[in-house]
């Protein structure tokens, strides 16, 4: 350390019992500065008139050669006055560490001020209560115990007590060795040397950051160097520190508006009124400034907590007042409130009330269509006169009907405009008839000027279906210059088409939809208009916009006029271009992933989650550089989930019937990954039967498999479920169903379907015994399906027909009673006589196929009605089966006569 400077005085108060103390400026290793007390010159009071020479201090010094700072130094009890005990320096000192934490986090911007009052409030706290376990100290008694809770309950009574007094923070004295030292900072701010002055209150801070007195300084400093930012976040302290200041607390929240710190103004203000809690015009900014940042709701209470306060004497602050809180209810949604609210303003000062007020209270009346007290309000507070009612009704509510409103008016000559124009609409829904004489009083005012009232006067008619009447108010302001707008067009537009004329009415819409090419119920209404002239193409044209950025380039196209113009091509039967439109609609719903790695990982997972989980993990790059690149879509959740389901069918079934199987396979797959769809369990059944629907009637066998697998999981006793897979499994090349069955028949070991399905998969595999125990089991399941009896009897032969064979003739007759019992099951038919004679055919049994295939020729089919009959006629199967016999015995022409009978078209 070296010694910069010795010997500087500082000044004190003249009622401290030091007069002046010598301090030594040492700079540190690290440059910053310590200001060290050397020694001190006392009264003679205070010292017993014993005089302590400059030179014996400066001796004092000389003999102390390692410097301890203030923050370490403690006076003696010689040293300090009577008047202030050990604990003044305890306090001070007792939070320091903390204090000092939260001040710099405070100054260095880390914290907000609230933040910085809250902290500190908490060190507080715990210091009190740090005190309190002191007090009570350890005690293992019951009786003890109870005192101490006693003690906390009082301190935490009195602490209550005191944030609610005036003071709003902690004011902590400096000790009396520090109170030189900020003399000394103020005579250097005195004497013009701010960088001295600061570094010393910078020094007190450290040592005590719970002292106003620094703080307040810093702030004339800073505020006098012009840095205002600064001043205001020492003054800010300085204000909570010290007891409260009124007029400090105004004059800081006003600096925080001008720095844009509204917030900041709030709790200034909010500490203003705690002080003067029946302040309106304190209460009054902090409501305004509530607004400011859109604390609508504690703005309101804070309103309605200064009507309390005002007096009968305050009428236009009362009603100034009650129209702010009815403007803040009214942008809540509770008009009603601001009804009452206003209503209460007007009953309570109606010498007070002016136009404003007025106009206000009717706006919310006509907003709810109170239209009869809109009336009575202007009879009571604008001398409006209703004549001969007026004369025997009195009553300021009473409820006016259309019949007393056939009578006169007498209007007061000087009566603004605009509440001429309220009364007017209000006389027009009470379906008055003698308004037109107070109507055409508006028509001597210019359209350019006052055209938002011709519209009101317009709106008004056109509420009540008086559209005839509001065409020639609407037909002046589409004329105009200043009122040829979008909003009024559509008025006119809307005019046009309830009187009937649609040729005119298709023209204010295209007049709306050039001046607002983004109104959409504009655009469907147009459409719908073109539709009814039978202008097509126009109609599809008025539905078809898109969005472009400053490039020019398509940025968004909006979903209801798509799925609108889907429908309207849907009605046109125009099929190409439905199918196109649909599929930009859908794409909403689920984004393309048509590449067939991505279909197939979409097939293989069955939930919704591993679908998608599947196609991040496949395509994460190129699928999201897809929807990057890819359109957007504008007002996406217009459309509901039922629109879109009911569309999505409807284009199914159109791709459907125009046999365009591949792109209904792609999209039936992509609808898998819709949320909207999965989420809903009846339209996931629905989509996922679609998908392999779609999938069979483009063969691709593989991905019908996987979810006709999946079905008959879910479905295990659905029959049909089970058709349709061994449909699936016929056309399919693979064998992966034979481990599935097996597997699935191991968990459902009774269950008829699959030992049918195991069965067949062993018979073709030519595992003959497997497939006779398989068809056994289904036999002890279903004994009376003649199905199965065909199926056994069937093994058995083949059992018989192969080489090495023991036991044929034994075979041979089980065969035949299973046969047998399988007539009698299902009867004398073309099917059984079919089956029959195929098995003996099999045998050999020559003369017997020949016996049964003649039967087959002879009878009609099982189903001889219908479209598909020709399906179950069995008379070409046995007459070529028939006709290779008589070949193969050497008999062509018999042979060629059974074909052409039956086998030629």
């Amino acid at each position: 350390m070296d010694v910069l400077e010795a010997e500087e005085e500082g000044n004190v108060n003249s009622n401290d019992s030091w007069s002046q103390q010598t301090y030594e400026i040492v700079q540190q290793s690290d440059g910053s500065i310590t200001y060290i007390q050397i020694c001190a010159e006392a009264d003679d009071d205070a010292n017993g008139g014993t005089d302590v020479s400059l030179a014996a201090a400066t001796d004092a010094a000389a003999g102390l050669r390692e410097f301890a700072p203030l923050a370490t130094m403690t006076p003696t009890s010689s040293q300090m006055p009577s008047d202030i005990d050990d604990s003044e320096i305890d306090e001070a000192s007792e939070s320091q560490p903390e204090d000092q934490e939260i001040t710099e986090k405070y100054l260095k911007g880390e914290i907000s001020f609230t933040e910085f009052m809250d902290l500190s409030e908490q060190v507080h706290s715990r210091g009190v209560s740090n005190e309190v376990a002191q007090v009570a100290g350890p005690s293992t008694s019951k009786a003890a115990f109870d005192q101490v809770i006693r003690v906390e309950l009082m301190i935490d009574e009195e602490h209550r007590k005191m944030r609610r007094k005036k003071s709003s923070g902690r004011r902590t004295r400096l000790p009396r060795d520090l109170q030189g030292l900020m003399g000394e900072a103020n005579l250097c701010f005195a004497r013009g040397e701010p960088e001295e002055a600061i570094k010393m209150c910078m020094e007190i801070i450290r040592l005590v950051p719970t002292a106003p007195e620094p703080f307040q300084t810093m702030g004339m400093l800073y505020e006098e160097t012009g840095d205002m930012e600064k001043s205001l976040q020492f003054s800010l302290i300085a204000a909570h520190l010290s007891p409260c200041d009124v007029e400090e607390w105004v004059k800081l929240a006003e600096m925080s508006i001008e720095q844009g710190n509204v917030k900041q103004a709030i709790t200034c203000y909010t500490k203003a009124s705690k002080a003067e809690p029946n302040n309106t015009a304190l209460l009054w900014e902090r409501c305004k400034c509530l607004e400011v940042v859109g604390e609508q709701k504690k703005a309101l209470e804070g309103y309605q907590f200064i009507l309390g306060l005002l007096t009968a004497h305050e009428g236009e602050r009362f009603m100034h007042l009650s129209k702010d809180i009815a403007r803040i209810q009214h942008q809540n949604g509770e008009v009603h409130e601001a009804i009452v609210t206003m209503e209460t303003a007007t009953q309570k000062h109606p010498l007070a009330i002016t136009s404003e007020d007025v106009n206000l209270l009717l706006e919310l009346y006509i907003s709810q269509n109170e239209f009869s007290k809109s009336v009575n309000v202007l009879r009571q507070h604008c001398g409006v006169v209703i004549l001969d009612l007026d004369d025997e009704q009195t009553e300021d509510n009473v409820q006016l009907t259309s019949k007393q409103l056939q009578d006169r008016f007498l209007i007061p000559d000087v009566f603004p405009i605009d509440l001429r124009i309220k009364l007017v609409s209000c006389l027009i829904h009470l379906h008055c008839v003698h308004v037109k004489p107070i109507v055409a009083q508006l028509f001597n005012e210019s359209v350019e000027d006052m055209g938002d009232l011709y519209l009101d006067v317009a709106e008004a008619y056109m509420d009540t279906g008086n559209y005839h009447k509001a065409l020639p108010i609407l037909a002046l302001l589409v004329k105009s210059e200043n009122y040829n707008l979008a909003a009024v067009w559509l008025k006119y537009g809307e005019c046009l088409s309830a009187v009937g004329q649609i040729q005119n009415a298709s023209q204010a819409y295209r007049q709306v939809v050039a001046l607002a090419p983004s109104h959409l119920a504009a655009r469907m209404t147009l459409s719908s208009l073109q539709q009814q002239l039978g202008r097509h193409d126009e109609a599809l044209q008025a539905l078809t916009h898109e969005q472009h950025d400053a490039a020019g380039e398509v940025i968004g196209q909006d979903l209801s006029l798509l799925l609108q113009k889907c429908n309207l091509l849907y009605s046109q039967q125009k099929w190409p271009q439905f199918i196109n439109c649909s599929k930009q609609v859908l794409s909403t719903q689920f984004k393309d992933c048509f590449r067939p790695a991505q279909m197939s990982a979409i097939i293989k997972n069955r939930s919704l989650k591993h679908r998608r989980e599947a196609l991040r993990h496949l395509t994460a790059y190129n699928l999201d550089r897809e929807l990057q690149e890819s359109v957007a879509f504008s007002n996406e959740h217009s459309a509901s989930l039922q629109d879109m389901w009911e569309l999505f069918c409807r284009v199914c079934d159109k791709m459907h019937e125009l046999k365009r199987f591949q792109e209904l396979e792609t999209l039936t797959i992509a609808a898998l990954t819709s949320p909207q769809f999965m989420n809903d369990s009846e339209k996931a059944k629905e989509a996922e039967f679609l998908c392999l629907m779609a999938c069979y009637m483009n063969k691709n066998f593989d991905f019908a498999y996987n979810i006709i697998k999946e079905i008959c999981v879910k479905e295990m006793n659905n029959h049909r479920a089970w058709n349709l897979f061994c449909q699936i499994i016929t056309w399919s090349e693979d064998i992966r169903h034979n481990r599935f069955c097996m597997r699935l028949l191991l968990k459902q070991p009774t269950h008829l379907p699959l030992e049918m399905l195991n069965g067949h998969n062993s018979l073709v595999a030519g595992s003959y015994k497997h497939s006779l125990g398989e068809y056994v089991a289904a036999f002890r399941e279903a004994p009376k399906d003649p199905l199965v009896s065909l199926c056994i009897g069937l093994t058995f032969f083949h059992l018989a027909s192969q080489k090495f064979s023991t036991r044929r003739h034994s075979l041979v007759v089980q065969g035949c009673s299973f046969l047998n019992q399988y007539v009698e099951l299902r009867g004398d038919c073309q099917e059984t006589h079919y089956n029959l004679g195929r098995a003996m055919h099999q045998l050999g049994l020559l003369h017997a196929a020949v016996h049964y295939y003649k039967q087959v020729l002879e009878e009609a089919p099982a189903i001889s009605e219908g479209p598909h009959c020709d399906l179950f006629d069995l008379s070409r199967e046995a007459a070529y089966n028939l006709s290779l016999i008589y070949q193969h015995s050497g008999n062509s022409d018999l042979a060629r006569m059974v074909l052409q009978q039956h086998c030629v078209m």
